[in-house]
């Protein structure tokens, strides 16, 4: 598997691969009605999606910086366009590209970031890098897809990440934390470990002495390094025996 990178031409290889599949695969079964989810209209409106990335890139590369909320605009109608492709492909029973539909999703989600726009659209996201995060079991790849992580929740738009709906254990913006930290200590590097957990503990504060029990009973069970231990028992220690004796 391919670690995403947020690049155009990551995006254009993705759908190259993607829409063929899905088009032939929907034109043998029942006709779609006209629409966003018609096949044609779809590739059309990626063709024209790559376009404008592909200016923005230019503009980017002379110095020409575009506007944010311009970036946030066109990486939301990105999204709803992969949904509509998957769709499409869930219609025509297409299910062996689950992958690649997890890694356009998080590329265009990248793109967004890098290119200082905001992700108001978080939950497909997450989907997407949960499924991608468990088909890693190498620590030094899932290195890489916690960097992926970290890019993504430092672009989530402040009104997801303010958190106001705490009521609700399944909010996106929860489980992106909870899993940046739990890819973070599979990657068995303690750098990325407590620039996970600082994130956590300043952000989840109420999931942290939970998280880090569950963490040490993993620690034993799964044999996990000696640095990477060490890590998982500071943060131990600091949230739950601490505070117990306080």
């Amino acid at each position: 598997m391919q670690i995403p990178t947020g690049r155009p031409a990551d995006l254009q290889s993705l759908l190259d691969s993607l829409l063929p599949v899905c088009i032939d695969a929907a034109a043998a079964g029942t006709p779609t009605a006209k629409g966003v989810d018609d096949p044609s209209t779809l590739v059309e409106a990626f063709r024209q999606l790559l376009n404008v990335m592909a200016r923005i890139e230019s503009d980017a590369q002379a110095d020409r910086m575009s506007d944010s909320a311009d970036i946030t605009e066109i990486g939301e109608y990105a999204l709803r366009l992969q949904e509509a492709l998957a769709a499409l492909a869930a219609k025509a029973g297409v299910d062996d590209r689950q992958e690649a539909l997890a890694l356009l999703s998080v590329n265009i989600a990248l793109w967004v970031a890098d290119h200082g726009g905001r992700i108001d659209t978080l939950e497909p996201v997450v989907d997407a890098l949960a499924l991608l995060a468990n088909q890693l079991r190498e620590p030094a790849r899932l290195a890489d897809l916690s960097h992926v992580v970290n890019r993504i929740v430092a672009a989530v738009s402040p009104l997801i990440s303010q958190d106001l709906e705490k009521m609700n254990p399944g909010r996106p913006w929860r489980v992106l934390l909870l899993n940046q930290s739990i890819i973070a200590t599979r990657s068995h590097n303690p750098e990325l470990m407590e620039d996970a957990f600082a994130v956590l503990t300043a952000r989840l504060p109420e999931e942290a002495p939970r998280f880090f029990t569950e963490g040490m009973q993993q620690m034993d069970a799964l044999n996990y390094p000696e640095p990477v231990r060490r890590v998982m028992e500071k943060y131990h220690r600091q949230w739950t025996v601490n505070r117990a004796l306080h």
